[in-house]
């Protein structure tokens, strides 16, 4: 019977699985719209049970795709990956007792700011996360000031990710990449922050035990999945950045990924842990230091909407794809001079709004090149920010839709000399399914050799 290894990423916008084989090779592939419920109130949440029904459907629908290509098989294992911060509260009988925010939600933020200024700068060097309400913590006191009682007995957290796993396995764990989100991890100790803990008045059990990315979760025990799937290793990857790199090829030291999308993400691996010092220098930077999701690493998170900035530049000239945008691109020339013809910024980081303001004779060639000057200036501050305080980087690896181009590839390549494209699409679930194939195999020498290997085949042979 041959073998196979699914993946999932639970993203933002899609809920994506796919398979491939013993060798990593891509077999197929099915994705859903993620569901958000905007409230009256303008809350944004979602509705467990259908995230889980996406998925089982999504799953469904792979198995009939996969033995369209190879004939029977049996999955030996899946890997989860997603977004962080999202997540649920069970009881202690593990029934549901809240459902999942969107972490673009910013309930909390009151709360958060009402905590004061020694608060924040614990939360910065503790956590490793920005001080702003995008973390679990945030969501949890926004609950604890509607009522919510933290103090019920067993109660525990689960991200997205983790609660699949144990909806498959039964098993309650956790995985430190999706835990450095929660702003309840303290990176400097690695478990709970006492701090937070004191706040929520929750018990220590509130996060339960550690497992690392390529650690079984244990097997599939659930009826609700079919046969294929069933006594297959489950793994938790991580988060959906650095499993994504990881998916990619950036699975070495001081590694800089750059996932060029609509945000701009620049994602750094450094070695080992770092001090109180570095954390708070980072964050200061809007650069976030938690756990990777490979063990014994710390992975840097950044970046910009530099992506967005493309996007609105290409809408007002109305060259967002076909020729315009061919024309557009061929135009560009690195060494494009103008001057004071174009402001171009972002007042809030968190905002999807953009100041574009046109003086002079500019004109199309010139705001396509003020949109990729405003997003390279930015990866740019970022780097060199991060490089102060932890070292230059050793190599530069990017993917996303933005590097199809040539004036973003090679503009990108100024500031990140010997860039590297991969041209893996769907990096965070193929990411999951090499995590799920060393779940189950464990025959490679480590994990990295293992990834890295499968890596290699899709870059050589496979686009999605």
């Amino acid at each position: 019977m041959k073998q196979v290894f699914f993946g999932v990423d639970l993203g933002t916008t899609n809920t994506k699985v796919l398979s491939v084989d013993s060798d990593g090779k891509f077999i197929a592939i099915t994705k859903e719209s993620t569901e958000w419920l905007v409230l009256p109130n303008g809350k944004i949440e979602a509705n467990v049970d259908q995230i889980y029904k996406l998925l089982l459907d999504c799953i469904n629908r792979l198995i009939t795709l996969t033995k369209n290509e190879i004939g029977d098989f049996q999955v030996a294992g899946i890997g989860i990956t997603g977004m962080a911060e999202s997540g649920v509260i069970l009881d202690q009988n593990r029934n549901l007792l809240t459902q999942p925010v969107a972490w673009f939600d910013s309930r909390g933020e009151k709360e958060m700011n009402d905590l004061g200024a020694d608060f924040k700068n614990e939360y910065q060097t503790k956590t490793g996360l920005v001080f702003k309400p995008e973390s679990s913590l945030s969501t949890l006191l926004a609950m604890k000031s509607d009522g919510f009682d933290f103090k019920q007995k067993d109660i525990v957290w689960l991200n997205l990710s983790e609660y699949v796993a144990f909806k498959f396995t039964g098993t309650l764990a956790t995985e430190p990449s999706l835990a450095s989100r929660t702003a309840l991890f303290d990176q400097s100790t690695l478990k709970f922050w006492q701090r937070a803990k004191q706040i929520l008045g929750v018990e220590e059990s509130f996060i339960p035990e550690q497992r690392f990315a390529g650690q079984s979760w244990g097997n599939i025990v659930s009826n609700q999945l079919p046969a294929q799937l069933q006594n297959a290793v489950v793994t938790v990857g991580g988060h959906d950045h650095p499993v994504a790199a990881v998916g990619s090829g950036a699975t070495g030291d001081d590694q800089v990924f750059n996932s060029a999308g609509t945000g701009d993400a620049i994602v750094r691996s450094v070695p080992g842990t770092l001090t109180d010092q570095q954390r708070a220098a980072l964050t200061g930077l809007g650069v976030s230091a938690g756990r990777h999701t490979l063990q014994n690493a710390t992975v840097l998170i950044g970046g910009s909407r530099g992506g967005l900035v493309l996007r609105r530049a290409l809408d007002l000239m109305g060259a967002r794809n076909g020729d315009a945008l061919k024309a557009i691109d061929d135009a560009w020339d690195i060494n494009h001079k103008f001057i004071d013809v174009i402001d171009m910024n972002q007042e809030k980081s968190v905002s999807n709004d953009i100041k574009i303001i046109l003086t002079g004779d500019a004109g199309p060639n010139d705001l396509w090149a003020a949109a990729l000057d405003y997003m390279a200036s930015e990866n740019k501050k970022m780097l060199d920010g991060i490089a102060e305080v932890v070292g230059k980087h050793k190599y530069a690896l990017g993917s996303g839709g933005w590097l199809k181009l040539r004036s973003v590839r090679e503009i990108k390549t100024k500031i990140m000399p010997n860039l590297e494209i991969s041209n893996i699409d769907e990096p965070g679930a193929f990411g999951a399914a090499f995590m799920a194939s060393w779940a189950s195999q464990q025959t490679d020498g480590s994990i990295v050799e293992h990834i890295s290997k499968r890596v290699k085949n899709l870059n050589s042979e496979y686009r999605i």
